[in-house]
């Protein structure tokens, strides 16, 4: 690996060292907060369940004071939303529904299928059973005074129900980051409009704003710029205007948090992207040692972050997965871990490359007959082939150090999700 290449984890914590959280909150609907990230811890106000309940369908009695083979009396049906009306008396047992409160007196709940019924409608335990058996205790779920939910946590469906059973309708969380996506070079055409002989379709720019979406973010698409310096001047200048001193954002703004752009950086004479983000703020780092994708640079202009991606289409997917994504989960505040899932997966083929760089090889994972996962990495491995991506279900990692793997050598698998 070149000395002047940072390896993945370098490039990483330098990145999340140096942006920043976007501090600015709002109240908001929970009907609206899916995927968005709480700004301040939830602390819950009502016990869940607020009282004892029956955990099943069955009969409420009272098991110190009964004996095996007594006849019950059926003193009445309490439903889910209803309670008891009278206590539970001596010698009968309440028919119980799923949910509804324990009567005072009682405290054990049979379910119905381990009772029968005399000629005479009273009800008769077949089976044994001990005191609080089939009780949901008050507050055996949530506490008042408990933290629910996390400062920096961002919102899925399960934490959404979280709120809703307390009775919350709005949810105070850090506002949507704006990102920027642009694709750069002259040889590129917008898709649906015609192109030249030596033009060929833009592809990144989709790709990304798919990828970006799942963050909940709100993207703003500056298109397809040429390779000049003064053009990409003022593209950047707009995309990072009015930015200092401030995190404040109007959806008529053009100016961004985040500014991603594809294309021209790296070494050709016409990429232009790294020279006049260096000339109009700063670059962080260029260069890392992963393939593909090795040209990935971060800067700064004014307070929007800079990621420069390769402008070929797998190593654009694979930076924006790799850096762009924990970058964006840094500055919307959120505390979980930025490490990406892996496996271990049982490889199927001999492979010879030359070490350096990480290498995110396109491959396909699957369980064997014995059931164990196995992963196939596919002959073509182009930065330029996005069939490659479609075709494949992971990545399969080779670290830096190794240039040989043998067929039954286990491997680091990153599954697609």
């Amino acid at each position: 690996m070149s000395s002047s290449w940072l390896s993945l984890e370098e490039a990483l914590s330098k990145a999340l060292a140096t942006t920043h959280v976007v501090s600015d909150i709002e109240t908001i609907s929970l009907s609206s907060a899916h995927r968005r990230v709480v700004a301040q811890d939830v602390v819950a106000t009502l016990d869940v369940p607020p009282w004892d309940n029956s955990a099943m369908d069955g009969f409420a009695i009272n098991a110190n004071s009964y004996t095996q083979g007594q006849a019950l009396t059926v003193q009445g049906i309490i439903t889910a939303g209803e309670k008891a009306s009278t206590p539970l008396s001596a010698g009968h047992a309440y028919k119980i529904m799923t949910g509804a409160p324990i009567p005072d007196g009682a405290n054990a709940v049979v379910m119905i299928e381990n009772c029968d019924s005399d000629n005479n409608g009273n009800v008769i335990i077949n089976a044994p059973h001990t005191q609080e058996q089939n009780i949901r205790a008050k507050a055996n779920d949530i506490a008042q005074g408990q933290v629910l939910i996390k400062k920096g946590t961002q919102l899925r469906a399960e934490h959404l129900m979280l709120l809703s059973s307390q009775g919350l309708d709005e949810v105070v969380v850090y506002r949507k980051l704006r990102v920027g996506i642009v694709a750069t070079g002259n040889e590129l055409a917008a898709p649906g409009e015609s192109r030249s002989d030596t033009q060929i379709y833009e592809s990144n720019r989709v790709g990304i704003s798919a990828i970006l979406s799942d963050e909940n973010v709100e993207v703003v698409d500056f298109g397809i710029v040429e390779d000049d310096k003064a053009s990409l001047t003022r593209l950047f200048n707009q995309a990072a205007s009015n930015t200092a001193g401030t995190n404040t954002k109007t959806s008529a703004d053009s100016n961004v948090d985040i500014m991603v752009s594809s294309g021209g950086v790296s070494v050709g004479d016409a990429d232009y992207v790294k020279d006049v983000i260096e000339a109009m703020g700063h670059i962080e780092f260029w260069k890392i040692a992963v393939k593909p994708g090795k040209p990935f640079a971060l800067g700064r202009l004014n307070n929007t972050v800079f990621c420069g991606l390769p402008g070929n289409p797998v190593s654009s997917f694979v930076t924006a997965g790799l850096l762009v994504l924990p970058i964006i989960s840094k500055m919307q505040g959120r505390q979980d871990d930025h490490t990406a899932l892996t496996v271990t997966a049982t490889l199927t083929k001999d492979i010879k490359r030359r070490a350096g760089r990480r290498d995110y090889q396109r491959a396909t994972m699957s369980y064997d007959d014995n059931g164990n996962l196995v992963v196939t990495p596919f002959k073509t491995q182009s930065s330029g082939v996005m069939t490659s991506i479609t075709s494949a279900n992971c990545f399969m990692i080779i670290h830096e150090d190794i240039s040989t793997l043998a067929i039954g050598d286990t491997v680091p698998v990153m599954p697609f999700t």
